[in-house]
């Protein structure tokens, strides 16, 4: 509470003369007294109290009464608009519009009474003694003084839209709340007269200014003037007006008030003061030269205090009022000291009118100094905020001695125009008015009307408008008329400034010297520290007595250089006869003019760097794509050169260097291309593109002379060409640069000739007859695409609108030219989509070909197409017959028909047929004609055969895939399923909107999980966004954001906490173990674990938007910061605090503070993980994709580390996280348990179409079930890069195995590694895993009707679960388990994609003892299902499933069917077969596509609205 300390021991003795201040007696020395400001002149140790610095336990009963940031008190209840905090008077006029009126007038009358300039800036002084109240709080509160249109200072352009800013006061947070606790404003300084405008109200800052040395106060080497504040201590550093900057805090003198370099008079007392304390030091330390810097300090501040206390008290005060204060009758403790809102809102602010323009500078001897430019005084308007530079070259004694001589300005209504027009303000309005700033301040305050502050005085209440002044009305009663009309004749609501200086004349008014002397008696008598209270053992009567002498007279010329007799003893009024009259009195014209710069912009300087900003944060993701899709064409690259590897592996090696050479290459008409021509090393001639992929191979292979064409040289302004033609291949035509590059392509061709022995012809040929001539690959197919078009129009017609179109070889001759051309075998097999030496294309090209010249003529092919479309079943038959007719005899023998039979299975791409079972299915299908006996066939032997199926051959055609133009519709290849057709159901006609209605309620129902949990996820999603944005909108109060950013800052906020749940969300999204988990309890029907991909996927674009909404918002919330003033910022956070004269830009805000750096290097990673996610990247660089996405461990420490400066609130990201982060924590470590558990490989084994199955060991403990995945690695190369793969192993097996198809880089790793030829058994790598995980086909025994459909390498998941399934059935290990009936769709290309899986479906078959699987093999890569060969391949297929029972081309039980399967009539079969059951699971793995028409089928089937009904699950490793 106090600070006690203890008198240094000296010895008794009077106190010399030398101590004596001028004008004080001897008798300050005493005995026994115990004085914390007087000088000690006893040996005994006494303790003295030393005053608190910031007010507090003056009032033992109240400490804070009086105190730092205490409440301004209340003589009259509020009268804010709203009754709690809202400007009061808002229906009042403006208040610029009042100064205007009743404030406006000629500047230069002198003070009724002789005031001093002198008084009436030492009335700021006292101001700033007791009471700052009216700077700004946090948040800044800033409301406009409209200005009228017009108006000659500030709207000279008569623009209309000008206004006076205006900041409201610092409150107590705690008030403004309710109407039983209005807003109520805090004083910043202590309300006592306590020197605190010498020693401030903060130790710290003191212990700035404190030199401790003598109990002084630091000063420059002169002894005479204060330091600069080089310690940046927090002074007041408005902007100079008059230069429209901020300049340095270290230019302005280090006092104890903040506010005392704001004019030269101000600051002239602030040194006087400081001086005074240093004279006191000085002289106490002479006297006693033992006692310690401490007790010498505190003496002369006690003494400082007191002496100020008596001149404030008993010299001003009389002088400004014109009347004594009623003397001291002692301490009272009950008394509240707070400074009153009328007091300092308005009563004392009557000081105001007597500031004159300028202030007037003398020497001791009357002459007073002009300025520079001549001008007779300093202009007041001119010094605001830049008084220090004035004492560079003017003293403090010639302010003061000018100010003692100049006479105040007359104490009326009228104020200056330097405070009235041009008192500072900050630099985007850089002149304001102090009578408008004045009478918002009372509204700010919430004080009562004029009438009603009165009444609370204990004053009568006006009745009139004339009893207000009747003098001054009398005199001006213009006056009185704009009165009443300016308030609309409402006497009661005149703001209690407006009335207290219009009833004001001479002195304060009435209410006003009320108010003032009610304020001063309160303050001195509740003063416990009061040196007049004797009770405090502070001073004795006599030495009380002693410094109610001390004058102000008394301390300049103890202070100063000022001699007695220069200035006269009565400072604050001027008499005849006192020393150095004023020249005149001072008027605004007569004083230099007052610049008035408008158009500051807070923003200069950052507009480069903001636009850089910009353009880089635009650019990141740019770049982030233009690297992903570099590292795309990387992977691609590496692609292309591991095949051009591994075909110079399987090319047989040839001696000699490959020889290139840069050409365009010739395909027709004007179409060229870029190419580079390779010479060998084999006997050919390669075209690759920029890539190195292969365009060409011009084989020279088996031939012996090559015909070389050159172009002729009479076309000088052309590019030459070249020709190269060999028998049985297309011609090569190329374009060189120039003849020489051409010389030189001549020359390389002939050395490569010679190199392998071979003839060249080279001829000269007119260029255009060249180019017509040539048969170039391009060109001949473009023919060929004539000639299949003019095939099938003459047999088909015309399509509806189609127009025949002119061939590009010919113009006139079209039909010629189709006529003209015929097919070589090469290009007939192209057609069929075949190999020119297979077995079909031989026998179909023989039948063709009637004229057996190796050739199909147009009219040849045209016939077979008619004879096709719109011939008899007979004639389809006998071209059949006639196939399998070798000999041509006329009769099939056995062998014929088995050579028949393996070209058929040929086309089927299958070896599974063997010679016996050929032999034995064509005696099988003798037998089932009755011609068991022969071993040949007729014709009509053959018809009797083929009349089971002469249905088929009624449509029956030739599927030329390989030409443009098809007449069978290729698009509708859907299987043929007879065992699957049901009977159409005859359904009543509906109504459009009942079907409508029925998809839409069938949609629901089946999406209805994942519909709801999108629903929650965005409820609360946008719930956060709408929360945040709402405090920050209208709530925030506690911070200044909202009025400095605008919506801005909520936008923001509601993004970002909207952002932050997305992204703790997606920490459970990939919280695999615990979805796994969860998949086992009955929770899992109410969650869509599935989904959980998907979903991740959503929450991340939802975190996705919300970023880049959160990013934009702050580069528009950084800009509007980058325009804001210091004193904004000041209120922006209490986070960062900056120097008064540093303007912080964009560059500050986004790359030197933690929210701003985080926040770039947070866009930027997320940038790199969105871009990197791409399905693209995902699928063409995995390892780029993981790699990038690792980035989520720094993505979520610097979201955490984001918030932690605090700049736009507390960090709230931590509260999402901390939940999903401990799971996703957790998860990880669970995944541990088996990742660095390194497991043997057992057997490997390399099956067709790049499968390799790996056969490892497995974990103790492991479970998993069937369907399920894990992420594998390997530890002989990458092993930190692991992969998805599903388990094939069944979970019975005490083992672990994986199928794995080589298609990327890693899994051909993986496959090379391992085979046999590289593979060395001593490197023992091992096997790294993570998981098992749940995949969506896990939940099959769940089903009692269960359709599982794989594609691909989708399969695999099956290999494990149809495995399961039969051995849980056959050996009753699953009798408890639902599944009763599985159906098994395999969809695959070709048989030999899959072998391996058809050893797996041949084992599942042997052990399937129950018949619970029924397996179907689709094969897409086929023919349509109306073309000969596929007709031919069922009739096969038939036949041998009658006679064996299983397929002729797999030897399963499954049945083979070619095209793609028809779902729908599939599941609508499966529905009507099982109508006992409610609902059955569709399962299905493989390419989106696959899933997507599963989907789809189940839609269409589900939306019969009958049961069963179908339940789609599908796979996807994410």
């Amino acid at each position: 509470m106090y600070v006690h300390g203890r008198a240094s021991k000296v010895e008794q003795t009077r106190c010399p003369y030398a101590m004596v201040l001028t004008g004080l007696p001897e008798t300050w020395c005493r005995e026994n007294g115990f004085s914390g400001s007087l000088l000690w002149c006893s040996h005994q140790q006494s303790d003295f109290l030393k005053q608190r610095y910031d007010g507090w336990y003056n009032n033992l009963a109240h400490p804070d009464w009086g105190s730092v940031d205490s409440h301004l008190v209340r003589k009259a209840p509020p009268s804010y608009s709203d009754g709690v905090y809202a400007l009061a008077g808002l229906n009042r006029p403006s208040t610029r519009r009042l100064s205007r009126l009743f404030m406006g007038g000629r500047d230069g009358l002198g003070s009724k009474y002789n005031r001093t300039a002198l008084l009436a800036f030492f009335g700021q002084v006292v101001a700033n003694e007791i009471v700052m109240a009216s700077e700004s709080g946090c948040p800044i509160e800033m409301h406009r003084i409209e200005i009228e249109k017009c108006d000659e200072m500030y709207d000279k352009d008569c623009r209309g839209d000008k206004y006076i800013p205006f900041h409201r006061a610092t409150y107590d947070r705690n008030t403004g709340q309710s109407p039983n606790a209005p807003r109520e404003q805090i004083n910043q300084m202590t309300a006592w007269i306590d020197g605190s405008f010498i020693y401030s109200t903060s130790e710290a800052w003191l212990n700035a200014m404190r030199s401790f040395h003598n109990g002084s106060l630091l000063t420059d080497k002169s002894g005479k003037l204060p330091i600069r504040n080089t310690m940046r201590v927090p002074l007041f550093n408005n902007p100079v007006p008059n230069v429209m900057k901020m300049l340095s805090p270290e230019r302005l003198f280090l006092l104890g008030d903040p506010r005392t370099n704001q004019n030269p008079a101000v600051l002239s007392f602030a040194i006087l003061f400081l001086r005074w304390h240093n004279t006191w030091a000085q002289r106490i330390k002479q006297a006693h030269a033992g006692w310690s810097d401490e007790d010498i300090f505190q003496k002369a501040r006690r003494y400082v205090i007191a002496s100020l206390q008596n001149v404030i008290m008993y010299e001003y005060l009389p002088a400004f009022l014109a009347s004594e204060i009623p003397p001291y009758e002692g301490y009272k403790q009950d008394i509240h000291p707070g400074v009153g809102h009328i007091f300092q809102a308005a009563a004392f602010r009557f000081g105001h009118t007597m500031i004159p323009p300028g202030i007037y500078r003398r020497d001791a001897n009357c002459n007073y100094k002009t300025t520079p430019m001549g001008y007779p005084a300093i202009r007041l308007c001119s010094t605001w905020w830049d008084s220090s530079g004035f004492l560079s070259d003017t003293k403090v004694e010639e302010i003061l001695m000018g100010l003692s001589s100049q006479i105040s300005e007359r104490e009326d209504p009228v104020l200056c125009s330097d405070v009235r027009d041009k008192l500072f303000g900050p630099m985007e309005f850089t002149r304001r008015d102090l009578g408008a700033l004045n009478i918002m301040r009372g509204r700010d305050n919430g004080l009562p009307d004029y009438n009603s502050a009165r009444e609370a005085f204990g004053l009568l209440k006006r009745n009139n408008w004339t009893e207000i002044n009747p003098d001054l009305f009398s005199k001006q009663p213009e006056l009185l008329e704009m009165l009443i009309s300016v308030y609309n004749n409402r006497l009661d609501d005149v703001d209690v400034y407006v009335g207290g200086m219009l009833e004001s004349y001479g002195q304060p008014g009435e209410l006003f010297s009320r108010v003032i002397i009610e304020q001063f008696q309160r303050l001195r008598d509740a003063d416990r520290f009061w040196f007049e209270n004797e009770k405090n053992g502070i001073f004795t009567h006599e030495e009380i007595q002693e410094i109610r002498k001390i004058r102000m007279y008394d301390i300049i010329v103890n202070s100063t250089d000022i001699n007695p007799g220069h200035i006269q003893e009565n400072v604050f009024i001027w008499h005849e006869r006192d020393p150095c009259p004023q020249p005149m009195q001072l008027n605004a014209t007569e004083l230099e003019p007052c610049t008035h710069l408008e158009g500051f912009d807070y923003f200069s300087g950052s507009e480069l760097m903001f636009i850089y900003v910009c353009v880089f944060l635009g650019f990141v993701p740019i770049l982030c794509a233009g690297a992903s899709y570099c590292v795309v064409k990387l992977q691609n690259s590496k692609r292309r050169k591991l095949k051009i590897r591994q075909e110079a592996m399987r090319s047989p090696q040839h001696k000699g260097s490959v020889d290139k050479m840069l050409a365009r290459e010739w395909l027709h008409a004007n179409h060229k291309r870029l190419v580079t021509v390779k010479f060998g090393p084999e006997a050919a001639i390669y075209t690759v593109d920029r890539k190195g992929e292969k365009l060409r191979t011009f084989s020279l292979k088996n031939i012996e002379l090559v015909t070389v064409e050159e172009s002729a040289t009479n076309h000088i302004k052309k590019k030459p060409y070249i020709l190269l033609r060999v028998p049985n291949d297309h011609d090569l035509v190329l374009e060189l640069e120039s003849y020489g590059a051409r010389r030189k392509f001549v020359k390389k061709l002939e050395d490569f000739l010679i190199l392998h022995k071979k003839e060249m012809t080279l001829v000269e040929v007119n260029r255009d007859i060249m180019l017509a001539r040539a048969e170039t690959r391009e060109r001949r197919q473009k023919r060929l695409e004539y000639f299949f078009r003019e095939a099938y129009a003459l047999t088909f017609g015309l399509r509806p609108g189609e127009r025949r179109r002119r061939s590009d070889a010919s113009t006139d001759g079209e039909v010629m030219t189709v006529m003209r051309t015929s097919l070589s075998k090469a290009e007939f097999a192209a057609a069929l989509g075949m190999k020119p030496n297979d077995m079909f294309v031989r026998k179909m090209f023989n039948i063709v070909d009637k004229d057996q010249d190796s050739r199909i003529s147009f009219q040849e092919f045209l016939e077979t197409v008619v004879l096709f479309s719109r011939g008899k079943t007979d004639d389809k038959l006998r071209i059949i017959f006639d196939m399998c007719d070798n000999d041509r005899n006329g009769v099939i023998d056995k062998g014929e028909l088995s050579e028949m039979m393996r070209s058929l299975v040929e086309i089927a791409r299958t070896t599974s047929l063997g010679d016996d079972q050929v032999t034995e299915l064509i005696d099988g299908m003798f037998q089932d004609v009755g011609l068991e006996h022969k071993n040949h066939l007729t014709y009509q032997d053959f018809k009797l055969m083929m009349k089971e199926y002469k249905g088929d051959f009624v449509a029956i055609g030739l599927d030329c895939k390989g030409a443009k133009q098809n007449f069978l519709d290729t698009s509708t290849n859907v299987a043929r399923m007879t065992s699957f057709n049901i009977e159409p159901i005859q359904e009543k006609p509906r109504h459009w909107m009942e079907m409508k209605w029925d998809s839409y309620i069938t949609f629901l129902e089946e999406n209805r999980q994942n519909i709801f949990y999108l629903f929650l996820f965005y409820v609360i999603t946008i719930v956060l966004f709408v929360e945040r944005f709402i405090h920050y909108s209208f709530m925030a109060e506690h911070t200044d954001l909202r009025h400095i950013m605008g919506v801005g800052i909520a936008i923001t906020r509601g993004s970002a906490a909207s952002l932050s749940f997305c992204y703790s969300l997606l920490l459970l999204t990939m919280s695999r173990n615990l979805i796994t988990k969860l998949k086992e309890f009955p929770i899992q029907q109410y969650i869509p674990l599935d989904s959980h991909i998907q979903f991740h996927k959503i929450a991340a674009c939802t975190a996705l938007f919300f970023s880049v909404l959160h990013t934009v918002g702050h580069i528009v919330n950084f800009y509007h910061v980058s325009t804001q003033s210091h004193e904004n910022l000041r209120c922006l956070t209490r986070e960062v605090h900056f120097a008064s004269d540093y303007k912080p830009d964009i560059t500050f805000w986004l790359f030197q503070t933690v929210t701003g750096t985080t926040g770039v290097l947070l866009f930027i990673i997320m940038c790199i993980i969105f871009v990197f996610a791409h399905p693209t990247i995902r699928k063409k660089a995995y390892k780029f994709f993981w790699n990038m996405h690792s980035l989520y461990i720094a993505l979520y420490l610097l979201s955490l580390i984001h918030g932690l400066a605090r700049l736009t609130g507390p960090p709230r990201f931590w509260m999402f996280f901390l939940g999903p982060g401990i799971i996703y924590t957790l998860d990880k470590i669970v995944s541990l348990r088996t990742k660095y558990m390194a497991l043997d490989v057992i057997e490997t084994e390399l099956l067709p179409s790049d499968v390799i199955k790996i056969k490892f060991y497995r974990p103790p403990n492991l479970k998993y079930l069937s369907g399920q995945w894990v992420r594998l690695s390997c530890t002989a190369f990458q092993p930190h890069e692991m992969h998805s793969f599903t388990l094939t192993s069944a979970p019975h097996e005490n083992f672990l195995s994986c199928h794995i198809k080589a298609q990327g880089p890693w899994t051909w790793k993986l496959r090379n590694y391992f085979d046999p030829c590289n593979y060395n058994a001593e490197d023992q790598p091992k096997i790294r895993i993570e998981g098992p995980f749940g995949g969506g086909n896990q939940d099959w025994y769940k089903f009692e009707v269960a359709v599982m459909v794989g594609g691909g390498i989708g399969v695999t998941p099956y290999a494990s679960i149809l495995n399961d399934l039969v051995f849980g059935t056959s050996t009753n290990r699953y009798s408890g388990v639902a599944c009763k009936k599985v159906y098994f769709l395999w969809i695959c290309p070709s048989h030999k994609h899959f072998e391996w899986f058809i050893d797996v479906l041949r084992d599942v078959e042997k052990k399937d003892v129950t018949n619970v699987l029924e397996i179907h093999i689709f094969i897409t890569q086929f023919f349509h299902k109306f073309d000969l060969r596929t007709t031919m391949l069922y009739i096969c297929e038939n036949h041998f499933q009658r006679l064996s029972k299983t397929s002729i081309f797999t030897g399963l039980k499954a049945v083979n069917h070619f095209g793609r399967p028809d779902m729908s009539s599939f599941l609508k079969f499966v529905q009507k077969k099982h109508s006992y059951v409610s609902k059955i699971g569709v399962f299905s793995c493989g390419p989106r596509p696959l899933t997507k028409s599963v989907m789809s089928a189940c839609d269409e089937v589900n939306k019969t609205r009958k049961l069963p009904y179908f339940i789609h699950h599908f796979e996807n490793f994410g």
